[in-house]
């Protein structure tokens, strides 16, 4: 009996807690860096230009950290090729993180499929390590004063780019 009253006294929290667990959905996880000033960066485009986070000051801007062999992120561009070509003119950068993912295959990919935001290089994942991100997609949203007032993980649907790039731009 003893050994019963043990079992289930083990048992039952580890069953209750994983099934807590997978009522949580991960891509809504709260960032701890959401209300806060986006990290600074220093990165390289494809093209071999300089961008910094204090050059885009007063930028309101999309930064999504993604690779060619993720399936989400192919999944995803097409909408980040629509809203570039809705919101540039309005004022919003859009960048690309390139995430531990070869260049060859990059630009491959880019041809075949367009570019929907300005290629950034981060070679040691110095920029993803600063911005905690995990795996991709992530997608950072900031606003003109430097402030990141969303994070996604997982793919980007329109209403959910568009209601925060409206957000982050009023």
């Amino acid at each position: 009996m003893k050994k019963v009253f043990l079992f289930f006294l083990i048992v039952i929290p580890i069953v209750a807690l994983l099934g807590f667990g997978l009522t949580r959905n991960p891509n809504t996880l709260p960032s701890v860096l959401v209300g806060k000033v986006a990290p600074t960066f220093s990165v390289e485009t494809l093209d071999g230009k300089t961008v910094t986070l204090e050059s885009l000051s007063g930028t309101p801007m999309v930064i999504n950290f993604w690779a060619t062999w993720c399936g989400p992120c192919f999944a995803e561009h097409p909408v980040l090729l629509a809203a570039r070509e809705q919101y540039e003119s309005k004022g919003v950068r859009f960048f690309g993180v390139v995430y531990q993912d070869e260049l060859k295959n990059v630009k491959q990919f880019l041809e075949s499929n367009g570019t929907p935001f300005t290629v950034l290089i981060d070679p040691k994942s110095q920029m993803a390590i600063n911005y905690g991100v995990g795996g991709v997609p992530e997608t950072f949203f900031i606003d003109s004063k430097g402030i990141i007032r969303d994070k996604l993980s997982g793919s980007l649907t329109p209403g959910y780019l568009q209601n925060q790039i409206e957000k982050m731009t009023k």
